[in-house]
């Protein structure tokens, strides 16, 4: 997989956040970003090293939020 194509799935992951802020568990995220699954855990990834996102865990569920720029 090329890294501009996990740019662009990454962006897609970050604009279904902001769209979605209410419940942003990763298993619904990734089912409402439409990736594979593969493709949705290397976009995740991405935006993790990027510091765009924090990942908390919660009653055994992880969650993402964005960070502020």
């Amino acid at each position: 997989m090329k890294t501009n194509l996990i740019g662009l799935h990454a962006g897609k992951i970050w604009h279904q956040l902001e769209r979605d802020l209410t419940d942003t568990r990763i298993p619904k995220l990734a089912k409402d970003c439409r990736l594979k699954r593969a493709d949705f855990y290397l976009a995740l990834g991405w935006l993790a090293r990027e510091n765009k996102i924090k990942i908390i865990e919660f009653d055994e569920i992880p969650y993402v939020f964005p960070l502020e720029s």
